[in-house]
């Protein structure tokens, strides 16, 4: 029987988005986190969808602190809640690549027949 770690399995929900001049990593949410949010326990807004972001590429320091050198910047949540936080640029972006990775999750579940 074949074995699947939890990292193997959220990988498989991982895509990438461009937002702006950077590159972000995304995780599909599951059908929970969506009920969820329906039900207002999350509200849809760029605080629910930066939740699934997970990485990012070409956003460096200086992006992230005026002043700060043009190294690539190291991916951490709470750093990328709250710079996306005054980004409003990149908020339409984001949610729109969340919305449509998981508009490609029900389409491929549908096709399976596993709906």
């Amino acid at each position: 029987m074949k074995e699947i770690s939890p990292a193997r399995f959220n990988e498989a929900r991982r895509s990438w988005i461009e937002a702006g001049k950077f590159r972000l990593q995304i995780q599909r949410p599951t059908m929970l986190d969506i009920v969820k949010a329906g039900q207002g326990e999350a509200a849809l807004t760029i605080e629910f969808a930066a939740r699934f972001v997970v990485g990012w590429e070409g956003v460096n320091e200086l992006d992230l602190i005026p002043g700060g050198d043009p190294e690539p910047a190291a991916f951490d949540p709470a750093i990328f809640a709250l710079w996306v936080a005054d980004r409003p640029d990149l908020w339409g972006a984001i949610s729109a690549g969340i919305a449509e990775a998981y508009r490609k999750h029900e389409e491929r579940t549908e096709a399976r027949g596993n709906a």
